[in-house]
C-alpha cells in the first residue's frame, strides 16, 4: 500500500555495497546546483559567500556608524568598541564572557542577541524618531551567518 502511494521512491536502487561498510557508498554525489548571483557582480557556487556578503552589509548599514572605527566617534558602546567590520577581532574579542560573535553559536553572539533582542540600534535619548531597525529577515540573515559560515 505504501508503494503505492509513495509511487516510484519504492522503486529504488539499493545500493548493494552500502551494506557491506564500501567507503565509496557512503560518497553522496555532487548536486548542479545553479550558480548564485552575488550582489556586488560575480557567481558563486557557496551559498556563504552570499550571505557573507548580506551580513557584511547589514552590520555596515546598522551597526559601523557607530561601531565601525572607521572614523572619530565610531567607538561607541558599552563595551565602548570599534571593529564591527573586522571579523576576526568580533570572534576573538570577549565582553564579560561573550564574544561578540561565537563561530556556529547565534545564541551566544553579543551582536546577534543585541539586534535580535531589539536593543541594537538604540533608540534616541529623549527622541521620538525611530532609528532604521534590522527587519526579522536580516536578522534571520545574521542568525544564518554566525551558525554556518563565520568560522573559528
Amino acid at each position: 500500500m505504501l508503494c503505492a502511494l509513495a509511487g516510484h521512491a519504492c522503486l529504488q536502487k539499493v545500493d548493494e555495497n552500502a551494506a557491506k561498510g564500501d567507503p565509496k557508498a557512503l560518497q553522496t554525489p555532487a548536486l548542479d546546483t545553479p550558480p548564485i548571483e552575488l550582489p556586488g557582480g560575480g557567481t558563486t557556487q557557496n551559498s556563504c559567500d552570499l550571505t557573507n556578503a548580506q551580513a557584511r552589509a547589514i552590520v555596515r548599514t546598522y551597526c559601523a556608524r557607530c561601531h565601525g572605527g572607521q572614523a572619530p566617534g565610531e567607538d561607541k558602546g558599552d563595551p565602548p568598541f570599534d571593529f564591527v567590520l573586522d571579523l576576526e577581532r568580533l570572534t576573538t574579542t570577549r565582553w564579560e564572557s561573550m564574544l561578540f560573535v561565537t563561530p556556529g553559536d547565534p545564541d551566544s553572539s553579543r551582536v546577534y542577541l543585541r539586534m535580535a533582542n531589539d536593543e541594537m540600534p538604540p533608540m534616541p535619548l529623549g527622541g521620538t524618531d525611530q532609528p532604521p531597525r534590522p527587519s526579522i529577515s536580516e536578522i534571520s540573515v545574521l542568525y544564518a551567518w554566525i551558525k554556518s559560515c563565520v568560522s573559528p
